[in-house]
Parts: C-alpha cells; structure tokens; sequence
C-alpha cells in the first residue's frame, strides 16, 4: 500500500521532478546523492552502536543481551536484504531507498526513548528490516556501464566506511547528555538524509523499463526469476566465496584487538587507532584504486587477489611480534576484504539481468550478514584455547578454502563462456 501510494504520487508530481533534475543535474550527479546517502546513513548507524554496550549495562540487560542486539540486526538484514532488493526491481529504487530510511530513522527515535531492553531490542529489529545497502548498490548498477560499476559500487562502501569512521566520535561526543541524546541525532541525519534523497535523487528504473506495477503474478514471476539466478552455478558459487571470506574477516574485530593488546600492551585509544587505519585504508582503495584494479585485472582475477591478500596478512601477523609488520599485515587484510566488498556486488550484477539485480545483490548483502555471526565467535573461541597463531591460522584456513573455490569457479566459468569477463 505504502509503495502504491508513493507510485501514486511521483506520477504527479514527474514534471516538478524533471524540472528540478535540469536545475540541479549540473550540480548533484545521481553517483554523488547515492554516495551521500550512504555516507548519512553510516553516520548514524556509527553514531549508535559504540553506544550499545553501555546501553545495555545501564539497563542492568548482561553481556549475553548485546550478543542478542547484534545478532538481531544481522538476522533482520539477512531476511530483508533480498526482500527489499526483489521489491526495488520491480516498484522501483527510489521509493524503497525513501521508505527504509523512513524506517530507520523511526528505530532511532525507538532507542533514544529506550528505557527497556525489549524497547532497545525493537530499535535493532526495526534498522535490520530498514537495510538499504543492497538497494544503494543495484542503484549504482543501473546507472554505471561494466567498465566503471566496480569503481561506482566501491565509492558506494568507502562512503559507508567514512561514516563509520565520524559516527562513533559523535556518540562518544553526545553520550554525555545521555543515550537519548545520540539516538535523536541519528534520527535527525536521517531524515535529512531523507530530504535529500526525496528532493535529489531521480529514479533509474523507469530507463531500463522495468515494470512498476506490483501483482500478485508479478511478485512470483521476480521470485522465481530470483531462484532461477541463483541455480546458475557461478553466481551461487561467488556467493558461497562470499560467505566463507567474509566468515573469516569477521573474525578480525575479535582476533586482532586480542593480539595488539598480548604483542604490544595496547590500550583503548591505540586499538581505536587501529581501527580507523583499517578504514582509511579500505576507503582509499574503494575510493580511487579499485576501479583501476579492476581494468588492469578484472573482476573475476581480484575474487582470487582478494583472498590471497586476506591470507597473506592472516597469517604473518602472529608469527612478527613487530609493530611495523603489524601495521603491513592489517594493510594487507584490509585491502584484501576492501576488494571484495566492491568487486563481488559488481561482478554479480553484471552477471545478472538488470530487472533481478536488486533481488541478487540483496542476496548478497543477507550472505555477508550472517557471516558476521559465526566469525567472531569462532576466531574468540580459538583464542582463548588455543592462543593468537591458532586463531589467525584458523582464519587463514577458512580463507584458503574459499580462494580453492575462486580457482575452481572461474576456471569452469572461463572454460565454459571462452572468456576471462575482463571489464576492458
């Protein structure tokens, strides 16, 4: 209903529309809004989830409750990814991209008026279902050729790693006045972000033609067009890749800051340090390497370069108890994973018909999700058993197997189409 309604409206108001796209098309490009878009979202998501720990301790909810806030929004995305992405093929992205920041900025207000843990629950609930990220990157796909989509997909997720670099500095700034304080100020950015996308962004669909009306037909027709994608071997193989790199990266925000502070008495403002030295590192390459990577090797050759860095860095970085060696391995790990943030939803979507890529690279986006689950689990288990080399060994390991299915996936796809998917 919401999303015929809104249908409803933007036919009346497509001239207004068109006139304010020749106003401000010399200013705003639609790469730039869906950039800032993300960039405001990731402000807020960061300016909340620092904040959850001492939330629920205040709220006397025990350690075990902020395992079930996380995990909860990562379940959320898993289911709503696709959904939401399966929806934007056919009503279109931008109505979708405006109704989940609606969402979202609906959950923050939920947490600043939190007094309970169930209250605090429903704000994580709701973000999960309100995951507009997949829906960003089939955006990007419509308006970006194969040669430049990696390049536009990776501005996408440095914007989103910028936010999540000046978020926690403003909760950490506004907590002081009290947890309502941040959670306003994340529903505020969000519904100017809201504004911007309303008054900004135009919508891509209509050019490729595909339809807008939503039936009861034409929902089963996208599902199955959905299924039948992924019994294609290559795009189930990648997302299998994806899962198991992303399973062992996950493991990384457990693994290291354990490893800094046993190798080198860190403390908590030098594990920050580490932190936003991984961020800047994946927001340089996503910013202005990996389209250059991605011409010089393509996309199918960087899902194997991708995971040969990650294990690369992996498994040096116990074995040199050296701060200088440290910081080369994490740069390693972080470029490796950086590159497959981009690459993957790139190579998906040109592998997948224009009207399925927001069901697909939601797909994608739930895969990524519900590997953070188990990851850090694992990686903090092997640790505390077994020691720092096991567990970055264990990682390792992980990662090794998903490079062995890279080879054998591109191999049989290059084998099978007579071609290296080389974007030049």
């Amino acid at each position: 209903m919401l999303l015929t309604a809104w249908r409803s409206a933007e036919d009346m108001t497509d001239n207004s529309e068109s006139k304010m796209a020749v106003k401000t098309k010399a200013r705003l490009s639609p790469t730039f809004v869906v950039v800032m878009t993300l960039f405001i979202d990731a402000i807020g998501f960061g300016i909340i989830i620092p904040l959850l720990p001492f939330y629920t301790e205040t709220l006397q909810a025990g350690s075990a409750a902020l395992g079930v806030l996380v995990a909860s929004f990562a379940v959320m995305q898993f289911f709503f990814s696709p959904v939401l992405g399966r929806i934007s093929d056919n009503a279109g992205r931008k109505p979708v991209l405006v109704i989940s920041i609606l969402v979202s900025t609906i959950s923050y207000v939920i947490f600043g008026f939190a007094d309970s843990f169930l209250l605090l629950l429903l704000s994580r609930v709701i973000a999960g279902i309100a995951t507009e990220t997949a829906v960003a990157q089939a955006y990007i796909a419509d308006i970006t050729t194969e040669k430049n989509r990696a390049a536009g997909i990776g501005k996408v997720t440095a914007a989103h790693g910028a936010g999540f670099i000046i978020g926690p500095a403003i909760g950490g700034i506004l907590s002081v006045y009290g947890f309502w304080a941040p959670g306003f100020a994340a529903a505020v950015l969000t519904l100017i972000n809201l504004l911007f996308v309303l008054f900004f962004l135009p919508e891509t669909n209509r050019k490729n033609q595909v339809s807008r009306t939503i039936t009861p037909n034409s929902k089963n027709g996208s599902k199955n067009k959905i299924l039948d994608a992924l019994k294609k071997p290559v795009i189930g193989s990648v997302l299998v890749i994806h899962f198991v790199v992303f399973l062992a990266f996950s493991a990384v925000p457990v693994i290291v800051p354990l490893l800094v502070i046993a190798y080198f008495a860190f403390g908590s403002t030098e594990l920050a340090y580490v932190f936003i030295y991984i961020g800047i590192v994946q927001i340089l390459l996503q910013s202005f390497v990996i389209g250059r990577l991605t011409s010089k090797f393509g996309e199918e050759n960087l899902i194997v370069i991708g995971p040969v860095l990650m294990i690369a860095g992996l498994f040096a970085m116990p074995l040199i108890p050296n701060i200088i060696a440290f910081f080369a391995s994490m740069t390693m790990i972080a470029s490796g994973s950086g590159i497959m943030r981009t690459v993957v939803p790139s190579f998906l979507s040109r592998l997948t018909p224009a009207d399925e890529q927001g069901g697909i690279l939601g797909i994608a986006s739930s895969v990524l999700s519900i590997a953070t689950v188990p990851g850090p689990l694992i990686g903090g288990f092997l640790f505390e058993v077994a020691g720092a080399t096991a567990a970055f060994f264990g990682s390792s390991a992980i990662l090794a197997v998903g490079l062995v299915f890279s080879f054998i996936v591109i191999r049989k796809y290059r084998r099978e189409n007579g071609t290296t998917l080389r974007t030049t």
